[in-house]
C-alpha cells in the first residue's frame, strides 16, 4: 500500500457512540494527512469500524466484509473496532477475507493508521516504533469545521467489570481513564467554537477515575465552562451511582444536562445478576431510580436487558418483566442472550432458543404497551427542544430532544437551535410538536 495526496477513504461504522467517536478521530487523522473522504464506490481505502456485542451483529458485519471485498477486489480494506479482537478464529477469518491488500487496525492504534498504511499495512513494523494510544483525549476533533453542532467526548476506554457475558474487554482491554484537563479543555474549546451538544461516552462512564478524580469531579469541572450547550451522559452502570449518588445528583442542578440516564440493569433477578458478575442488587437500582424521580418526577431513564441468560429461570424472567412494567424506562434495549467468545457464560448450559425468543417477544410487548401511554402523557406539554437531526423527504423532517431526552419531531426548524414547541401528537416512539 502507498498513500499520496490523492488517496481517498470511506468509513462504515457499527455499534456504540464510542465507536462513532473512534471513526471521527480516524477521519480527522486521515484528513490531516491529505487523504480525502469519498463515497464507497470512489474510495481507495474502505475502513470498517466493527462491533462485537451481539452474535447477530458479528454475522452481519462478516457478511458485509465478504460482500464488499467480492464487489470491490481492487480496494484496500482496513478493519478496526472490537470484532477482530474478540477471538482468534474471528481474527483469522477477517484476515483471510481482506488479504492481500487489507489489514486489521487495533482500536488502540488508530493514531498510527497513516503510518501503517505507509508501511504497506504491516503493523509489526509500527509496533516497533509506536506505543498503543490508550488515552485518546489528545486527539482533538474540530467539529465546528464540519459544520456540526454536536460532539462526541470520549472520557475513558476499556472496562474492569469483567461481566460473564461480555467480550468487549477482550478488544478494549482494562480501563484507562483519559486526561482530566484535556477533556475539560476540549469541551471548553468546542463550546467556544459553537458546538451546542455533547455526548459523553465510554464503555462505562462510572468507571472514570483519573489521578483520584471521579466522574462527578469531571462533570462539576464541565459546569464551570461558560456557554449555552447541552450534555447527554452515556452508559452508566449502577455500581458507581450506589457509592456516589449524592455527589453525582448535584450536577443536574445545571440545566445544561439532559435529565436522562442510561442505566443498564440486564436483569431484575439478584441471582442472575450475581451469576453475571454484576455488582449491585435490583433493590439498589430501585432506590437509585426513586432518588432521581424525587429530584424531578419527569426524570427519564433508559436500560438494557438480556433475556435468556443461561441461569435465568422463568421466575427470574418474571421479576425482570415486573420490574420493567413498574419502572417503565423511556428507552428499553432488549437483547436475546447469545454466546460470545472467551466469556465465562459460554461454559454454561444454554437455554433453548425458543424460550429466549418467547421472552424477548413478551418483554417487547410490555414496552410497546406502556410506551404508548407514556407518549400520550406528553400531549400539550410545552417547552424547549434542541433540534439536532434532519431527514429529507419526511413529513416531519426535523428531530430534536427535550430536556428529558425524549425525541420530538417537527416540520420547520434549524439544526442546532432550541425551539419552543407544544406536543400535539406522537408517532411510534417520537412526539410531534408545533
Amino acid at each position: 500500500m502507498s498513500s499520496t495526496q490523492t488517496s481517498s477513504y470511506c468509513i462504515h461504522t457499527y455499534g456504540c457512540t464510542f465507536n462513532a467517536g473512534d471513526s471521527l478521530k480516524i477521519a480527522q487523522i486521515m484528513n490531516d494527512h491529505h487523504f480525502y473522504k469519498e463515497t464507497l464506490e470512489n474510495s481507495d481505502y474502505v475502513i470498517i469500524n466493527t462491533c462485537a456485542v451481539k452474535h447477530s451483529t458479528e454475522i452481519k458485519i462478516i457478511s458485509e466484509i465478504r460482500k464488499l471485498v467480492s464487489t470491490y477486489p481492487d480496494k484496500s480494506f482496513i478493519i478496526t473496532g472490537c470484532l477482530p479482537l474478540i477471538d482468534l478464529k474471528v481474527e483469522n477469518l477477517i484476515t483471510e477475507l481482506i488479504k492481500p491488500k487489507g489489514f486489521i487496525l487495533h482500536p488502540h492504534k488508530i493514531g498510527n493508521i497513516v503510518d501503517i498504511i505507509k508501511n504497506g499495512g504491516n503493523s509489526e513494523k509500527i509496533d516497533q516504533k509506536f506505543t498503543p494510544m490508550r488515552d485518546k483525549s489528545c486527539l482533538d476533533i474540530d467539529f465546528s469545521s464540519y459544520g456540526k453542532k454536536s460532539a462526541i467526548i470520549q472520557i475513558s476506554e476499556g472496562c474492569n467489570n469483567h461481566c460473564t457475558y461480555c467480550c468487549t474487554t477482550n478488544a478494549r482491554g482494562n480501563l484507562v481513564s483519559f486526561n482530566f484537563d484535556n477533556i475539560v479543555a476540549q469541551v471548553s474549546k468546542l463550546a467556544f467554537s459553537g458546538v451546542k451538544e455533547f455526548f459523553f461516552t465510554s464503555q462505562d462512564l462510572g468507571n472514570y477515575k483519573f489521578e483520584g478524580k471521579k466522574l462527578h469531579d469531571l462533570l462539576n469541572a464541565i459546569t464551570k465552562i461558560e456557554g449555552e450547550f447541552l450534555i447527554r451522559l452515556g452508559m452508566l452502570n449502577p455500581d458507581y451511582l450506589i457509592n456516589n449518588l449524592t455527589e453525582f445528583k448535584e450536577i443536574f442542578n445545571d440545566p445544561r444536562f439532559y435529565r436522562f440516564l442510561h442505566i443498564p440493569i440486564q436483569s431484575a433477578s439478584n441471582m442472575v445478576l450475581s451469576n453475571m458478575r454484576r455488582h449491585y442488587s435490583i433493590e439498589q437500582v430501585d432506590s437509585i431510580i426513586k432518588e432521581f424521580q424525587k429530584f424531578d418526577p419527569l426524570f427519564s431513564f433508559g436500560t438494557d436487558i438480556i433475556v435468556g441468560y443461561p441461569t435465568e429461570q422463568e421466575n427470574d424472567y418474571q421479576k425482570t418483566k415486573e420490574f420493567i412494567s413498574e419502572w417503565q424506562p423511556q428507552v428499553l434495549n432488549i437483547s436475546k442472550y447469545t454466546v460470545r467468545p472467551n466469556t465465562d457464560a459460554k461454559k454454561l448450559k444454554q437455554l433453548p432458543s425458543q424460550i429466549i425468543k418467547k421472552r424477548s417477544q413478551d418483554l417487547s410487548k410490555v414496552y410497546l404497551n406502556y410506551s404508548k401511554k407514556k407518549n400520550h402523557s406528553w400531549l400539550n406539554w410545552k417547552g424547549e427542544v434542541f433540534v439536532n437531526e434532519f431527514k429529507k423527504d419526511q413529513k416531519y423532517p426535523y428531530m430534536g430532544r427535550n430536556l428529558y431526552y425524549v425525541p420530538v419531531l417537527c416540520k420547520e426548524a434549524k439544526l442546532g437551535q432550541k425551539k419552543s414547541l407544544k406536543i400535539i401528537d406522537f408517532i411510534n416512539h417520537s412526539l410531534i410538536g408545533c
